[in-house]
């Protein structure tokens, strides 16, 4: 999520961001309607067969099928050079990484793309998440990361806890600047 609140940085190290959800494209068009990523590309992939499964990026458990949330850093041929794969649907923490790895790849910036899919549909769509709740969703999940935190028994768990901290403060962070832009 927060390589779509950066997609200046990404634009500028020559990337796209590409969104690719279960999510049917009505849902998607009303995604991109709602939420402030003008560059961002949204891609449905309802039941994971074009793009999540054979990328190995679909979870047939979780809420009968859904999108790992992943990066993925594709050179100019198509190559991967560098993935991360989130170990749960929350999992979102390594996105610097991500984006130094495309920033190796020393490519020119681009300009940015469109973006979409657009379609005229409701974007207020039942259960849909909105852009108002962005913040206190992540101020939530941050005191809870703090109090598992400190209840956590070993160093694994501390890790945890304190990774999922660290990942709200930059989406957060990143929510923040986007609304100032």
């Amino acid at each position: 999520m927060r390589l779509a609140f950066e997609a200046q940085r990404v634009h500028r190290a020559g990337g796209e961001v590409i969104a690719v959800s279960v999510d049917d494209a009505e849902r998607q068009a009303a995604m991109f309607a709602r939420w402030p990523t003008p560059h961002i590309w949204y891609q449905s992939d309802p039941a994971g067969d074009t793009y999540l499964r054979p990328l190995d990026l679909f979870d047939p458990v979780e809420r009968d099928g859904i999108a790992v949330p992943a990066s993925l850093v594709l050179d100019p041929d198509g190559n991967e050079v560098y993935r991360d794969r989130g170990r749960d649907f929350a999992d979102r923490t390594r996105q610097d990484e991500t984006l130094r790895a495309l920033e190796a790849l020393g490519l020119g910036a681009i300009d940015p793309p469109a973006g979409g899919p657009v379609a005229d549909v409701a974007t207020d769509q039942r259960g849909a998440f909105q852009p108002r709740m962005m913040s206190p969703y992540f101020r939530g999940n941050r005191s809870a990361a703090l109090a598992i935190g400190g209840r956590a028994d070993g160093d694994e768990a501390k890790a945890l806890a304190r990774e999922h901290r660290h990942m709200c403060d930059d989406t957060l962070a990143a929510w923040d600047a986007l609304k100032r832009s």
